[in-house]
């Protein structure tokens, strides 16, 4: 959909960089909590205001996650809470890691964490663009329990480091993602050693993906995590961190889900991934305005 990639925008381009990150959590850290949540909010409504493309794009989203009309009114909400989120992102960035933790509420899905990595291996973690995405792992990573964060890299090296940086912080390292065959080796040596590994599922880049059927279209969800599961043994945890209307940070573990390497590969595979996406989907569908999916689906 021409002119309606997010990634093609000035704001984009300006504000998603290593540069621009270090000066707003240093501007977080005297504005506090508050202040820099209440500039998030309004950069999110004036983003909303100035980019209709963009929230024409959110808005069919939420149509073919909900199968209902959705106002563009609605949809620009979505980037008011975005702007909050990113807003306590960069607030953490400039304190210290408890401060963030402090703002967690965990259930008692942890405990499916825990009894996945009872055998001494690890255990995969997915996710979505959903809600505070990444706290899950951060929190994770400050409770002692280790955990790499599997992702691509950033539209620049310093980028890169930088929220890599900020992982390592919390107790979380980053595995990068690239065009060899050696990162995928991590990712498995990671599970071998007793990690969880925590990757985004939603908006698959590269590897093999299968479309899931969704009330009102369809989304491509990644298959590595059940590849990984087949050929490790691992369990597979869906984890979501959404923010609640108190303004703390809901983190919910889900089932294990394992494959079962007594069927077919291909068939097991498959079934294991909609098994995974039908538990985030219920996760986005809970709360679709915390489901930040800036590209296309498929209607």
């Amino acid at each position: 959909m021409p002119g309606n990639d997010h990634r093609e925008r000035s704001f984009y381009r300006i504000g998603y960089t290593a540069g621009a990150f270090e000066f707003l959590s240093r501007a977080a850290e005297r504005l506090g909590r508050k202040g820099s949540g209440l500039i998030g909010r309004t950069a999110g409504r004036f983003y909303a205001a100035t980019n209709p493309g963009i929230v024409d794009v959110i808005r069919r989203n939420l149509e073919i996650l909900e199968n209902r009309p959705f106002s563009r009114k609605e949809a620009a909400r979505m980037f008011e809470t975005y702007g909050l989120t990113l807003a306590d992102y960069l607030w953490m960035g400039s304190r210290a890691p408890g401060d963030g933790f402090a703002m967690a509420d965990l259930d008692g899905g942890i405990e499916n964490i825990r009894g996945a990595m009872e055998n001494g291996r690890g255990a995969i973690l997915v996710t979505g663009h959903f809600g505070f995405f990444e706290f899950g792992a951060l929190v994770l990573g400050h409770m002692g329990l280790p955990v790499s964060v599997v992702t691509y890299a950033e539209p620049s090296p310093e980028l890169t480091r930088w929220r890599a940086d900020f992982r390592r912080r919390w107790g979380a390292e980053t595995i990068e993602l690239g065009a060899d065959s050696f990162s995928s080796l991590r990712v498995n040596q990671a599970l071998e050693d007793g990690r969880l590994t925590a990757m985004l599922v939603d908006r698959p880049v590269g590897g093999r993906s299968l479309d899931v059927a969704l009330p009102g279209g369809s989304i491509a969800f990644s298959m590595s995590p059940a590849i990984l599961s087949w050929m490790t043994g691992c369990a597979i945890i869906p984890v979501t961190a959404w923010r609640t209307p108190a303004g703390r940070y809901a983190i919910r573990g889900g089932t294990p889900i394992v494959c079962d390497r007594s069927k077919p590969r291909n068939e097991e595979i498959e079934a294991t991934t909609r098994r995974m996406a039908a538990t985030l989907v219920e996760a986005f569908r809970a709360d679709p305005l915390q489901w930040y999916q800036f590209v296309p689906l498929q209607s």
